[in-house]
């Protein structure tokens, strides 16, 4: 399995995984040859800021950008995109501003993007499910590896696993005893098909043995309204939504999906702990349509890494459960089509699917 290893201001990507199967060892391949080519990805890096990013005098941007969400505003994609957005657009004559276009578990405001003309006044910022989708839904509209420029990734989080009191259960292990006994009978709500949070349920399902039904709203933020209410009793959360809740008392976190302890969460166990190897972290970047113009491309992503360096941005990522990722736009494109081969693997082991 993929995973990533976070350092102040950069990122590494390294395979991990001694019993992987055919599809995870070519991955896991592919992770160590990006570790060769860190070095160069940081020398061409430095290179970028060396110089200017755009020509001078170029007319860009000449409009407003815009920055489509493929999901509900008030969600976690559209938080993170609304936070670094203005930190962006600092000295333009334009903003960056926010649309909405939710439908088909994001393939709606994705594909709206790919058919976009690559003259960086269109941008997508999407999460993990951008590179989930493929696995579930074969006939897309677009190719999410050619059809896309990667940009920059904006921050990474773990998920945090959270039961509604009346479930009468406060760990992991108890959940997955409470499973077991009751098997096809516990419902877990997602922010919709192909999200992460559901591929990261499916991926606890087939790690733990137990039987879950899936219950998937139209984004995350009316998926928390049902489990703090009791509608579903379990929901694997983005610590953006969950955070709050947990902290009123209102849910009760059992796990989260990160390797360490998160630091919002300190008192709250790894599912590592309990179900040694288990990884899963929730993503954001930022994408423009194929054939974007390297020193857009550049400039956008200097200015996202310069933001994501700002006290005010960690600060703020911090207070929802995830941390800013000073990454180039080449490791991200490496990176989604990791992310890519580990997802369509457990597609394929847990038979998970659009309902």
């Amino acid at each position: 399995m993929l995973i990533i290893a976070r350092s102040a201001d950069s990122i590494n990507l390294i395979g991990r995984c001694p019993h992987a199967g055919a599809a995870q060892r070519e991955h896991i391949v592919m992770a160590g040859h990006l570790i060769g080519r860190r070095a160069s990805f940081a020398t061409a890096a430095a290179g970028v800021l060396a110089m200017p990013a755009l020509a001078q005098g170029q007319d860009f941007p000449n409009r407003a950008v815009r920055i489509i969400v493929p999901s509900p505003a008030g969600g976690p994609t559209d938080a993170v995109a609304r936070l670094v957005a203005p930190m962006m657009s600092e000295g333009w004559s334009y903003p960056m501003v926010i649309e909405n276009r939710v439908g088909a578990s994001g393939a709606v405001g994705s594909q709206a993007v790919a058919r976009a003309t690559p003259d960086g006044h269109t941008l997508l910022v999407n999460a993990s499910m951008h590179a989930i989708i493929p696995s579930i839904m074969p006939n897309l509209p677009y190719n999410t590896l050619t059809d896309f420029t990667p940009v920059a990734l904006l921050a990474t989080g773990p998920y945090v696993l959270v039961a509604h009191p009346s479930l009468g259960v406060s760990t992991l292990a108890e959940l997955i005893a409470l499973a077991k006994a009751r098997p096809g009978t516990l419902n877990y709500a997602s922010p919709g098909n192909g999200t992460g949070n559901h591929f990261a349920t499916e991926l606890l399902r087939a790690r733990a043995g137990i039987d879950l039904v899936h219950v998937p709203y139209p984004g995350a933020a009316p998926a928390t309204t049902d489990v703090v209410g009791g509608q579903v009793p379990l929901m694997l959360n983005n610590m953006i939504s969950a955070v709050p809740h947990i902290q009123a008392g209102r849910l009760r976190a059992l796990g989260v999906t990160s390797p360490q302890r998160s630091p919002a969460l300190p008192d709250v166990p790894t599912f590592a702990e309990t179900l040694p190897g288990f990884e899963a972290i929730t993503w954001y970047g930022m994408f423009g349509p194929a054939n974007l113009p390297i020193a857009i491309r550049n400039e956008f992503n200097r200015r996202a890494n310069d933001a994501g360096r700002t006290d005010q941005v960690k600060q703020r990522l911090a207070a929802l459960g995830v941390d800013p990722v000073n990454a180039s736009s080449e490791q991200l494109g490496h990176f989604v089509a990791s992310e890519m081969t580990k997802w369509a693997e457990v597609a394929r082991i847990s038979g998970a699917k659009v309902d």
